[in-house]
């Protein structure tokens, strides 16, 4: 008899996928090993996001695509931080915004050049994510749509960095996006308490397993759970400041 194993997946930090944020109630947690999320990605592999952006677009229709650099340590100086895709023959400059923003254009030359996203850092100094945002949301929540779409960018970039093993069984349950078996952590502004799911009048406050027991900024939404639409907000309680 074949046993499901639960994987706790992690797409707010280096690795795909870390074990320490395993409930006390799980079993057995899977920790899937998977891209060491390095300071270049292969172009080919980054269109593949866009593509999937194409695909799931409904899931956040008015939303744009956009990725982040999220710096690493405190107080980095990222004034000349420059951001290229390079190749054999190519060498395209892509602008990084104020917040560290930036957009991924499509150049089919790059892509017959087989060129990287390069980024002149040291290693280790940004992760790069997905980052979608439908206007005009009240302020301090994020929509659950918006979430769905960033892992689905993500997984299409990142899925072929897991061990073969590791895919095969996350690819019959959807991926790393679509199922129980995952809990696919974000990273909010601000240190949260807790986190409340809102549907029109359903109002649901998200499991303690799923915030982190070691970073307060991250948490886990149902991405997997259709009873909740994609319209949801997720609004959060900040944590009150030690003293």
């Amino acid at each position: 008899m074949r046993i499901a194993l639960p994987i706790i997946l992690s797409l707010c930090v280096s690795n795909f996928a870390f074990a320490d944020d395993a409930s006390p109630e799980a079993p057995q947690q899977v920790a899937v090993q998977g891209s060491k999320d390095p300071d270049w990605k292969p172009y080919r592999k980054m269109l593949d996001g866009l593509d999937a952006f194409e695909k799931f677009h409904a899931l956040a229709p008015s939303a744009e695509l956009k990725f982040v650099l999220r710096p690493q340590q405190a107080n980095l100086d990222t004034a000349d931080l420059k951001l290229r895709i390079v190749g054999d023959s190519t060498s395209i400059d892509l602008p990084i915004a104020g917040d560290h923003t930036f957009s991924v254009p499509r150049v089919e030359s790059a892509a017959k050049d087989d060129a990287d996203l390069r980024l002149n850092s040291k290693k280790g100094l940004f992760r790069w994510r997905p980052d979608i945002h439908t206007a005009g949301l009240p302020a301090g929540t994020r929509r659950l749509g918006d979430l769905r779409l960033e892992c689905e960018v993500r997984w299409a970039v990142d899925k072929f960095d897991v061990s073969f093993i590791q895919l095969a069984y996350l690819a019959p349950l959807g991926g790393a996006c679509h199922t129980s078996r995952s809990r696919i952590f974000y990273t909010s502004a601000s240190p949260v308490a807790g986190v409340t799911l809102v549907a029109g009048t359903r109002r649901e406050k998200l499991p303690a397993e799923r915030l982190s027991t070691k970073d307060p900024t991250r948490y886990a939404p149902p991405l997997h759970d259709q009873s909740w639409p994609d319209d949801t907000l997720l609004e959060f309680e900040l944590a009150t400041p030690k003293s």
